[in-house]
């Protein structure tokens, strides 16, 4: 008698390559220059990523 395997449930969390693929990303747009990517690279190193959204546009502090 076989017992029917368990299905698995859809991934919560990110993969360590979408993660390290995001960083690449992130670290691009701050390199081109835009102001909100060098704020969010800041806030990340440093363990505060406060963001709120106001008029479609996320806005850190």
């Amino acid at each position: 008698m076989t017992t029917p395997t368990k299905l698995r449930g859809q991934q919560v969390r990110p993969t360590k390559a979408e993660i390290s693929a995001a960083w690449a990303r992130l670290r691009a747009a701050a390199e081109q220059g835009h102001i909100e990517a060098n704020a969010l690279l800041i806030a990340l190193t440093e363990n505060k990523p406060t963001l709120s959204m106001e008029g479609g546009l996320a806005r850190f502090g």
